[in-house]
């Protein structure tokens, strides 16, 4: 609407109330005249009347126009005609204000439609809710696993498995979790992973939810056949020779029978030499038998406070000594200040001595290098990572401590890079190949995580655990 003719329409009738008064006053002292009296405030009256209704037509419309908006209906249309020159501007306006909220409102359609299609493609479950469970987005992967053709409330999710739902509930932004769960008489292993947003002054939640049983079982078989090829290759190493040599003095002794010929002084000492022999294999496969015996009965840990600083010293005063006799430097960065760890110290004991200890078979005796670094992390949001577990973290912030230990050996080739951790996998001379295995079994009992990292290009190996 144009300002001016808004302005100048209002003065007219301002001036045309001004001379009627003045007529009225006029005809009331003056020149009494109770005709021109009467007609004279009859005009006011209109004039007066039509005023407000010209201000109050324009403030109706652009409350009109205000309350469409916070309603987002932009559907209705504006007509000018026969509202009068100055109207015809302000609902130009407000028609083309209108257009661009449509266009907006499709744009934003659009893209909700896009984003919507494409999680429905997914294979992975999607679900977003609020903080009162009430579920706003859910695709078709996620009803096809609970069995379920309409999700509104999270309420539904827990007729169907309370574990699932507790665990949709409680876990917070940025963590996940892996919980195995019958869902419609099929058992599963979901992995769970939870984001947190706030759009238009709402919490909402954002989780997907993958099925992995398909993908643990392919390893746990994976796993399975590189362990029993290793107990096939040990097992025959020990039996073959076993086999052959005494089938070789079983023959020796029957022709000795068959004939009536006494064994002489030689076939009796080759004799005594394949029974040593036999016997010392078979001590091999009795200890290699131990150590299977002994990796599969790792105790549950007693976790409990650790006083770190003491407990690392302790370490370190147990493997130095190990060192003498050689020029191999052994150096170790604790914190500076106290630090406690929730750890069986027995268990993990085991774990640091069992990795010092393979550092210093990878060095060289002359330049060898190890390091023991012991380092403090802190999340920002005040909490230990979801795979680590730290009973200590009840107050402000949890405690993660990275303990690594560095050599500048030569390396672990990438041809055995994934096999270390196999139980009685070695490319050492001698030993059972348990150590490493035995080490990732008591770092998992602890819910923490053992890693490493090789150069094989200018040498050395950093084993890291996180606890």
């Amino acid at each position: 609407m144009n300002f001016r003719d808004f302005r100048y329409l209002i003065v007219v009738r301002l001036l045309m109330i001004t001379a009627g008064l003045f007529g009225l006053i006029y005809y009331s002292y003056i020149e009494l005249n109770y005709i021109r009296i009467f007609f004279i405030g009859l005009f006011i009256f209109f004039v007066v009347l039509e005023l407000f209704y010209f201000i109050n037509r324009s403030n109706k419309d652009t409350s009109n126009f205000l309350q469409a908006i916070i309603h987002n209906d932009f559907t209705i249309k504006y007509s000018s005609e026969r509202k009068g020159k100055s109207f015809k501007q302000l609902y130009n306006t407000f028609n083309l204000v209108n257009k661009k909220f449509i266009a907006v409102s499709q744009r934003e359609a659009g893209e909700f439609h896009y984003l919507t299609t494409l999680i429905q493609q997914l294979g992975v479950g999607i679900i977003s809710f609020d903080t009162k469970g009430r579920v706003h987005l859910v695709n078709d992967s996620l009803k096809e696993l609970l069995g379920k053709k309409e999700l509104i409330n999270l309420r539904s999710i827990r007729n169907i498995s309370p574990e699932l739902h507790d665990s949709l509930e409680l876990l917070k932004g940025g963590e996940s979790k892996v919980l195995k769960v019958s869902l419609v008489g099929k058992l599963y292993q979901l992995s769970i992973n939870v984001s947190e947003f706030k759009l238009r002054q709402q919490d909402f939640k954002l989780v997907s939810i993958q099925d992995i049983k398909g993908e643990l079982d392919e390893n746990e078989m994976t796993a399975w056949q590189k362990l029993i090829r290793v107990l096939t290759h040990e097992i025959m190493n020990s039996v073959a020779p076993i086999t052959s040599l005494s089938g070789t003095l079983n023959m020796m002794v029957g022709q000795s029978q068959t004939s009536g010929v006494p064994l002489t002084d030689q076939q009796l000492s080759s004799l005594h030499d394949g029974l040593d022999a036999i016997e010392h294999r078979s001590d091999g496969l009795m200890n290699f038998t131990e150590a299977y015996r002994s990796l599969t009965r790792v105790p549950l840990p007693n976790i409990k406070p650790v006083e770190g600083k003491l407990y690392f010293q302790r370490i370190i005063s147990l493997f130095t000594p190990t060192l003498a006799g050689t020029q191999i430097r052994f150096d170790s960065q604790l914190p500076k200040g106290d630090f406690t760890l929730q750890i069986d110290p027995d268990l993990m004991e085991q774990v640091f001595i069992n990795l010092l200890k393979n550092a210093k078979e990878a060095v060289s005796a002359t330049e060898g290098h190890i390091t023991l670094k012991v380092s403090q992390k802190v999340n920002g949001n005040g909490k230990a990572p979801s795979n680590i577990h730290n009973s200590a973290s009840t107050g402000a912030s949890a405690q993660v401590f990275n303990i690594s230990i560095q050599d500048n050996g030569r390396g672990i080739p990438d041809e055995v890079a994934d096999k270390i951790f196999i139980p009685f996998y070695t490319t050492k001379d001698t030993g059972s190949g348990v150590g490493l295995s035995l080490v990732k079994q008591i770092v998992l009992l602890h819910q923490g995580d053992i890693s490493f990292q090789t150069d094989t290009t200018n040498g050395g190996t950093q084993f890291s655990v996180t606890i």
